[in-house]
């Protein structure tokens, strides 16, 4: 089983408003990230919460989704990360690490993704689109407790030095896992894309 690992923990303080919460589509950023794993092949959504959680669990509803409060988020991503991770089901066999600022990638691309985890067990599995890494990835359990006693100022990066010969890239038909919001600017992409 592939759990999902929706970090939505972050204060945007790049993007000056809180991004969990922008609408897309007519929904928040965060709620057309869960919907789009919920309807992937991921067996469980996890999402971990920080700045503004009641906002973001109130934007959630009633989803079924676990939510999980890292009070420690604005020591950076990796502690999400870390806080999600252990959150994750022992029978789990993957870890998906989701980003609520990436909205555009649908359940096909995930299922892609998933599909190709499943097909060959990799240690770590990225996307790439054109040859450019993107996000989500899914990390093998098998190296659960290497994330956990990560560096959280690091964070993922750590992790994938470490195993860098045991990375599969996964080519996708979708440039959505480059796209992700980070400044102002960036917004503009969206009205091409949810139109």
């Amino acid at each position: 089983m592939i759990a999902a690992v929706l970090l939505a923990a972050g204060k945007s303080e790049r993007m000056g408003k809180f991004k969990q919460l922008l609408p897309i589509g007519g929904k928040t950023f965060v709620e057309a990230c869960a919907d789009n794993l919920l309807a992937s092949m991921a067996t469980e959504v996890i999402v971990v919460t920080g700045h503004n959680e009641a906002g973001v669990r109130a934007a959630l509803g009633n989803r079924p989704v676990r939510i999980i409060n890292n009070p420690d988020y604005e020591s950076g991503m990796g502690s999400s990360v870390r806080r999600g991770v252990e959150s994750v089901p022992v029978a789990a066999s993957g870890i998906l690490i989701a980003l609520a600022d990436q909205p555009l990638v649908g359940p096909d691309v995930l299922n892609q993704i998933i599909s190709e985890y499943e097909g060959n067990a990799a240690t770590i599995l990225i996307p790439t689109y054109r040859g450019k890494k993107g996000h989500p990835i899914i990390l093998n359990t098998t190296i659960k407790e290497e994330i956990l006693s990560m560096d959280p100022a690091i964070g993922l990066k750590q992790i994938t030095q470490a195993h860098s010969k045991h990375i599969t890239y996964v080519e996708v038909s979708s440039d959505s896992v480059l796209v992700d919001f980070d400044l102002p600017d960036d917004l503009e992409q969206l009205s091409g894309a949810t139109d």
